[in-house]
């Protein structure tokens, strides 16, 4: 899932781009078939295709499956039910993202890891903290004060690797016209001499380089350290 273009809120530098790439990476690299890649872009990524897609994919799945899943978005956190973490499609109005619960973090990431895949891998190219780009998506708030709500999953089969701290922007990365992120974990895969990836391997360069870019391009105010959670032995 890649939204650069939103119907309600600012738009997200490179996300169309790097969303294109990741399939081509997760195909190429991952042995992911063009058959089984579900690709939703802007328009294609509203609430109605977002649902659809996932439900298909999910009943698709058999025991023993590889989940690859990669959004890069607006993420919110929702102050009236803790900070809950939204994922924002691209019609949703987000000071109204909680109206579709389907959408909460704790629910895409609890179909992914209860499905019957053996393992679930999730890239995600947004902190939901409310900011992306260095701007607040909602209005009036202090967005990079916003720390969202630790979500739980079924930390045996699934690991998330996240842009970056739940307080942090999501940055783009104008030298290379991808979102920083993004370009890392994809350059990280690529040049990776094996068929089987260590992700703790490949977390390690991602997270030093991500950070050492977004210092040299933004400053210490919008750093960016990407973020690793649940097992961290599953391999690529």
């Amino acid at each position: 899932i890649g939204i650069e273009k939103y119907e309600f809120t600012d738009n997200i530098s490179y996300a169309s781009r790097s969303a294109e790439m990741f399939s081509k990476v997760a195909m190429k690299k991952l042995g992911v078939p063009k058959e089984n890649s579900y690709v939703l872009i802007n328009n294609d990524a509203t609430q109605a295709k977002i649902k659809t897609a996932l439900q298909k994919l999910l009943n698709r799945v058999k025991d023993g499956d590889e989940i690859y899943f990669y959004y890069n978005g607006h993420g919110i956190p929702v102050a009236k039910e803790n900070f809950e973490p939204y994922m924002l499609a691209s019609d949703t109005e987000p000071d109204f993202v909680d109206n579709e619960k389907f959408f909460a973090l704790n629910n895409i990431y609890g179909l992914l890891s209860n499905s019957k895949a053996s393992k679930v891998v999730a890239l995600v190219d947004s902190c939901f903290s409310g900011a992306t780009d260095g701007k607040s998506v909602l209005k009036g708030v202090a967005a990079t004060k916003m720390k969202p709500k630790v979500i739980d999953f079924d930390k045996s089969k699934m690991v998330i690797m996240t842009a970056g701290k739940g307080h942090q922007y999501s940055n783009g990365y104008d030298k290379k016209g991808y979102r920083m992120f993004s370009y890392f974990t994809m350059k990280s895969i690529l040049q990776s001499d094996s068929q089987n990836i260590n992700i703790s391997d490949i977390y390690k360069q991602i997270k030093n380089e991500t950070y050492e870019a977004s210092l040299e391009e933004y400053g210490d105010l919008r750093a960016q350290e990407p973020q690793l959670d649940g097992n961290e032995k599953l391999r690529l």
